[in-house]
């Protein structure tokens, strides 16, 4: 009696240490009996189920849920019954429709214990990513003129594995995705032996550093054998886990180039021609006002001279702006051609003083001012400081910011010259100054005939 006794005793204390576990493991558990029964049921078991344990202890599992006919839950319990050998699936639930399960059966007490996770949530976030994948995938493998792949960092830039790769490659570059896969030096013998040395070196340094790099290259195409031009652009990523990944994208570029090349050819042909135009403009002159003889008068004579000159100052301007290709042009080379006739030096040191940052300028702009420039020293030269030997010019300009943006604002000061009066009225290079920089550049021109000399004050915005 007293063996019995402690037996139970110790049964007792097996059966609530074992409840105790199966409370706190986390997934939800239940057991059944020989006959389908519930026999217990967790605490887990009984929140996903929405029903107290009480009042399914005991009860027949097919019969509290009768849905279960022919599931694929119902046909591995019994089997798991059957063979007495334990299992793991997923399947959607039977308990609780719309959710979908993990779950693991296996022989307890005579009957089945089960142990079950729900795989909702994480399933339907599986679901999307893989969606996402093929969206992207879809997306990048019929992109016409574009690469896109994927690489695994690693310490030595000769370890790292190329982790995807779009379908374009084969149509990109003449070989297989699959095959780039297993060997991506497949890739890096197209590319023209001119650009490889470069092209390893910017990607080791960009391994090392982890910065990406940008880098425009010619290759050959596998199958047709043509020479095109392509763009790469590698891009670091870092992970949660603290790696990295580069994010690759390989770009056609060969009709962007050969766009960029006709239009070289255009802006060349347009600056010959411009140079030509203005040529002829200066011959015309000369030989229309040589036509005169020597009956012209001394102020036919300075038109001539004036005319001639404003030509010569209009092409300096052109000149500057085809060393760029009419892309813009910076100020300082601006200033230097409105100066180079004018640059004389004295005993004392230049006659011109030239101070400010240096800055691009469009090329209209470039224009305005090397006119107004010269009509500015054409006075100077005349009546103002560079008539004399001890006369000097200083052009000054700052670009700063207001309510309306940024602007250049430029002066230009004279003194040293003989004493300055106001002319008695307004000739065609003070309109020039004035009313062409407020036409072509929206700009504001104030001219003071000092005493000590011409300063003139230009306000235009910068874009």
């Amino acid at each position: 009696m007293l063996h019995q006794t402690i037996e139970r005793s110790v049964e007792a204390r097996l059966e609530a240490r074992l409840s105790e576990l199966l409370e706190g493991i986390g997934d939800a558990f239940y057991s059944l009996d020989r006959e389908w029964r519930f026999s217990y049921i967790n605490r887990s078991a009984e929140a996903y189920f929405g029903t107290r344990r009480e009042e399914m202890l005991g009860r027949n599992i097919w019969e509290l849920f009768p849905n279960s006919v022919g599931t694929e839950l119902r046909r591995r319990y019994e089997e798991v019954a059957a063979t007495r050998i334990a299992t793991s699936f997923e399947t959607d639930s039977v308990g609780v429709p719309g959710r979908f399960l993990e779950i693991h059966v296996f022989p307890y007490n005579g009957g089945l214990g089960i142990s079950f996770r729900d795989w909702t949530e994480l399933r339907r976030a599986a679901d999307d990513l893989r969606e996402s994948q093929a969206r992207l995938s879809s997306l990048t493998d019929n992109v016409p003129a574009c690469m896109v792949y994927q690489i695994s960092d690693a310490a030595d830039y000769r370890d790292r594995k190329l982790l995807y790769i779009s379908k374009t490659c084969e149509r990109l570059n003449g070989i297989p995705a699959e095959e780039v896969q297993s060997d991506l030096s497949l890739l890096y013998e197209l590319v023209l032996p001119q650009y490889r040395d470069r092209m390893l070196a910017k990607e080791v340094e960009a391994v090392r550093e982890h910065k990406a790099f940008d880098m425009e290259f010619e290759m050959r195409h596998g199958k047709t054998g043509e020479v095109r031009w392509h763009r790469l652009v590698v891009t670091p990523r870092q992970l949660a886990n603290g790696n990295y990944v580069w994010d690759g994208l390989q770009i056609d570029i060969t009709d962007h180039k050969r766009a960029e090349e006709h239009l070289r050819l255009l802006v060349n042909e347009l600056n010959h021609r411009v140079k030509n135009t203005l040529a002829t403009v200066q011959s015309l002159a000369a030989q229309s006002f040589s036509r005169l003889g020597s009956h012209v008068d001394d102020d036919l004579r300075v038109a001539r001279s004036a005319f001639e000159a404003r030509l010569f100052a209009l092409a300096r301007g052109h000149d500057v702006l085809t060393r760029e290709n009419w892309e813009g042009a910076n100020l300082s080379d601006v200033f230097a051609e409105a100066c180079a006739p004018y640059g004389a030096n004295t005993t004392e040191g230049m006659r011109i003083a030239i101070e400010g940052p240096d800055l691009r300028v469009s090329p209209p702009m470039a224009l305005s001012l090397s006119m107004a420039l010269h009509e500015l020293f054409t006075n100077a030269l005349k009546y103002g400081a560079l008539s004399n030997s001890s006369g000097q010019i200083r052009i000054s300009w700052s670009t700063p910011t207001t309510s309306t943006g940024q602007r250049l604002i430029m002066q230009w000061e004279e003194h040293g010259g003989p004493p300055v009066k106001p002319p008695s009225r307004k000739g065609f290079g003070s309109r020039l100054i004035q009313d062409g920089l407020a036409r072509e550049l929206n700009g504001v021109v104030h001219l003071h005939y000092e005493p000590t000399g011409v300063i003139c004050v230009m306000d235009m915005p910068l874009c």
